[in-house]
Formats: C-alpha cells, structure tokens, sequence
C-alpha cells in the first residue's frame, strides 16, 4: 500500500474512532439525560403520591367531622322544642302540688304530666333529680344555702325547680338548695 493509501486508512480509521468517541459520548449524555428525567420524574410521582394520601386523609377528617355534624344536629334538634315542654311539665307540677288528692282532675293531670315525662325520655331527655348528691356546678344552680349539721357541707337538700339532659348535654340546670353547716356549731360543743 502507498503512503497516500495509508493515509487514507489512518484518516478513515481516525474519523470512524472519533465517529464512536462521539457516539459514546453522546449515548453517555443521553443515559445522563435519562437518568436524570427518570429521578425528577420519581420524585414528582413521589411528591404527587404524598399529596393525594394528604388529600385523602383530609377528605377522610371532613367526612367524619361532617357525620358527627349530622349526628348532633339529629340528637339535639329538639332542643328548643324540650325546653318549651319542660316549663309545660314544671306547670304541670304545680298543679298537682296545689290540688288535693281526692280531686278527680289530680290523677289525669298526673298522667299527663308522666306521660309527657316518658315522650322526652324517648328522646334522651332526662331529669336531673340531685336530692342527697354533692352540688356539682356542671348541672346544679345553686340558690339557697340552709344550715343542716347532718348532712356534708355542699349537699343538695332540696330541689326548687327540676334540671334536664339531653342526651349527654345540660338542658337545663336544676335550682338546688345546697347544705352549709352551722355557724354555732362549734360554740354548742363547748
């Protein structure tokens, strides 16, 4: 082979080297390139994934605050409505204690009076009946202290007007007269 031959191999080989240094190069800039699009791409599904579970869990929260919502508007709607029966109920007592036993309206406005006790209950409406519990400020209004030695300062003694629950909710406080004790407790011991 001539020197212009070889020449001619050695550019040819030259030229088909650097033609694979350059593809090499670029297949490696492209695998680079991919690689890197492959890791933003896991990290925005990775980032999208965190928001939709967030986004669940918060539709999960709403739905429940929203049964609970629902739940208490349906227990307490008669609210309003049990108040009103409870002042029917209080002057329904009234009437009985005023009229005596032998009269013949007494025992039908006792019944009345009961059964309008049983219709609340139906609906979780309770009385609060505290004769002989500690005053707990919760559910008593305290109106009266009496001196009573016999019994633990701050015990209710009396009952002035009757207290209501609904469900676990006051309604109404009950008027309590609460125990307190004597004064000259202490001088009579002496």
């Amino acid at each position: 082979m001539s020197d212009s031959g070889k020449e001619k191999k050695m550019k040819f080989t030259n030229m088909v080297n650097k033609q694979k240094s350059e593809d090499q190069q670029d297949s490696s800039k492209h695998t680079n390139d991919f690689n890197e699009n492959l890791n933003a791409l896991k990290e925005r599904a990775a980032q999208l994934e965190d928001h939709l579970r967030r986004a669940v869990a918060d539709n999960e929260n709403v739905k429940r605050i929203m049964q609970k919502q629902i739940s208490n508007a349906s227990d307490y709607a008669v609210t309003q409505f049990a108040r009103d029966m409870i002042d029917s109920c209080d002057n329904l007592k009234r009437v009985i204690e005023n009229l005596k036993d032998d009269d013949p309206v007494h025992e039908g406005i006792k019944v009345a009076h009961q059964k309008i006790i049983n219709d609340l209950k139906k609906y979780g409406i309770e009385e609060v009946d505290p004769v002989g519990e500690p005053f707990d400020s919760n559910l008593h209004q305290a109106v009266v202290e009496r001196e009573d030695n016999e019994k633990e300062a701050g015990t209710i003694v009396e009952v002035l007007q009757t207290g209501y629950t609904i469900k676990s909710r006051l309604l109404r406080p009950a008027m309590v007269v609460i125990s307190k004790k004597s004064t000259d407790c202490g001088n009579e011991a002496k």
